[in-house]
């Protein structure tokens, strides 16, 4: 007879390792804008205001504003950042196998949309578009260590070809993180991508694998300031040339779930 201990330990790693199969296109209700008691609790949950997203028979629809007032650019920098997109998943997993079909229509430099895993302790891997370069997307993984002197949040970075036609994320797309304790694998309608294992995280003697529970997350965002973000985004936005309202679809999203 196994023991009280036992149980419990066996009970909380079962805990921990809890996923269940789910998928969603964002029917309406999926998504809450603030603390709810309804039951059952539904799977997302809005950090940003209700109105910088909609739910339609087509999906998500994410939303990026134009800031009040003037807006100057100031050593490639904008003096204001828009309003956009956060949306959390109210549950989280630890391995498994996560789909979001996304397309980013309204291309714009200095526009970032990214659908990644994230987890309390900032592990994350990502999934991000930006809208200066139609053609690519961009993975990465960051997992912090004690050791570390600076964010390392590019070292594992990188641009990522659309496997099939039509090549732009500005097309509906299938993007996958398969992740497990071995290895990340990302992959585009189907085709793998990038393969990434542990011991390709090292960096100054630590790895910087992603290994506690992750929630997804669902955005887009002004990457206009800081300098190196707007950079790296190619901005800042110039808002004298685009629209008032950017906005980024994510059609479904569908998890699978790994055994430990």
């Amino acid at each position: 007879m196994l023991s009280i201990h036992t149980l419990v330990v066996l009970s909380l790693v079962n805990f921990i390792y809890a996923c269940t199969p789910f998928s969603t296109s964002f029917s309406p209700g999926s998504i809450t804008s603030g603390k709810t008691s309804s039951a059952p609790t539904p799977p997302f949950i809005a950090i940003t205001p209700s109105d910088s997203f909609t739910t339609t028979k087509d999906g998500l629809s994410m939303f990026l504003r134009k800031p009040p007032g003037d807006i100057t650019r100031t050593d490639g920098v904008n003096s204001q950042l828009g309003e956009g997109t956060t949306i959390n998943s109210t549950f989280t997993l630890l391995y498994g196998k996560v789909t979001f079909e996304v397309s980013f229509p309204t291309l714009v430099p200095g526009v970032v949309v990214a659908v990644i895993l994230i987890a309390d302790e900032h592990d994350e891997i990502d999934i991000e578009m930006i809208g200066g370069d139609a053609d690519h997307w961009q993975s990465n993984v960051y997992a912090p260590s004690p050791s570390d002197t600076q964010p390392l949040w590019g070292v594992f970075g990188k641009i990522q070809d659309l496997p099939r036609s039509p090549s732009t994320i500005a097309s509906v797309h299938a993007y996958t993180i398969d992740w497990n304790a071995d290895r990340i694998i990302w992959s585009v309608d189907g085709i793998v991508v990038r393969t990434l294992e542990p011991h390709q995280t090292r960096k100054n003697g630590r790895l910087h694998y992603p290994s506690h529970a992750m929630r997804l997350q669902l955005g887009i965002w002004d990457a206009s300031s800081p300098l190196g973000t707007a950079q790296w985004a190619k901005g800042p936005i110039d808002w004298t040339k685009a629209p008032a309202e950017i906005h980024a679809l994510v059609r479904g999203v569908k998890v699978e779930c790994s055994t430990p």
